[in-house]
């Protein structure tokens, strides 16, 4: 396939499915990072990316990311399915930008399957939900091969439950030129949610279950990608900025625990699978904001003394002559 058709095809469907882009010897050099105790030597996988992985992207598809600039990367095995199994955007777009000029590129270590919604990368999306849920496909890749997409297109993993490796590369945020990156990178907005106790406690462990059942996780994902294109699911889950502070930004929610590249290398110790490894620190991060758990606190409030008043006024203890002096503190005048 010619550079321009595959420029095409990933305007219109989002994605673009490079494949065997990488030898067995190349994909064992990126494997070498693996040492006891599953544990990681990210400077031998960030090398790889840099010297093996984007090499092999611009060889395919070098129109498209010509100077590749990336914020993070993480490397898991089969662990990522606590905030990978259901459809979701790896960036939220809420700036006024019809195509969002921002990647995500993953590196296959072994075969795997994966379900995206082409064309659901599109600004404000087109249709409905229901119209967009019915889009999906499947997508079965093997060893060697990249799946480079529009990180707002929605995507999610399948199949979690099966046995064996399942090694992947994800790196995220990646700006195609310095040009992208000096217009963009300001905009972003990386909000940190590996914190909420929700998370850490229900969601997290509940997905990594659920996931290893593809009956349930289907229905959830149903329900999920709902919430997901109607931008409700962080909100729902208490884990959202307030909207005025993402207005004009790029967002993208961070759910794994996080470890700084340059602190890594300067203390030359090994990490555990399935870290976000932050490459560029000047990129905004900040917390998940409390603004909806707030809001919902003072929902219920509300809400239980309206249900205590209308208790009240059903069994004749309270009547609206009452109430109304009650509230505008004025004593009832005797008859």
């Amino acid at each position: 396939m010619e550079l321009s058709s595959k420029n095409s095809d990933i305007k219109r469907d989002g994605y673009i499915l490079l494949q065997n882009a990488l030898t067995n010897e190349e994909l064992e050099s990126g494997l070498a990072c693996m040492k006891h105790d599953n544990k990681v030597d990210y400077s031998i996988m960030k090398r790889f990316i840099d010297t093996t992985f984007f090499p092999a992207i611009q060889r395919n598809v070098g129109d498209i990311i010509t100077q590749p600039k990336y914020v993070k990367f993480r490397f898991s095995n089969n662990n990522n399915s606590t905030d990978a199994s259901t459809f979701h955007g790896d960036i939220y777009n809420h700036t006024k930008t019809q195509f969002l000029p921002i990647y995500t590129c993953l590196c296959y270590f072994d075969d795997a399957q994966l379900e995206v919604i082409p064309g659901s990368h599109h600004y404000n999306n087109n249709g409905t939900s229901l119209q967009s849920f019915n889009k999906r496909k499947a997508l079965n890749v093997k060893r060697g091969d990249i799946l480079v997409f529009h990180s707002n297109m929605h995507h999610r993993g399948i199949n979690y439950n099966k046995k064996g490796d399942r090694r992947l590369l994800q790196v995220f945020e990646v700006f195609p030129d310095q040009k992208t990156y000096d217009e963009c990178a300001p905009n972003m907005v990386i909000v940190e949610t590996a914190d909420s106790p929700l998370v850490k406690n229900i969601v997290g462990p509940l997905l990594y279950e659920i996931s290893k059942i593809p009956t349930l996780i289907d229905y959830i994902t149903f329900v999920h990608y709902i919430m997901m294109y109607n931008d409700m699911h962080y909100k729902i889950g208490m884990m959202d900025l307030p909207p005025w502070e993402k207005t004009n930004k790029y967002i993208t929610y961070e759910s794994g625990r996080r470890a700084i590249l340059n602190e890594l290398l300067a203390s030359n110790v090994l990490e555990d699978l399935n870290v976000n490894i932050l490459c560029d620190d000047t990129v905004y991060s900040r917390s998940y904001s409390n603004f909806y758990l707030y809001g919902y606190i003072v929902y219920w409030i509300l809400s239980i003394i309206l249900l205590y008043i209308l208790s009240k006024l059903w069994k004749g203890e309270y009547s609206l002559k009452k109430l109304k002096a009650y509230f505008t503190r004025r004593p009832l005048k005797r008859r």
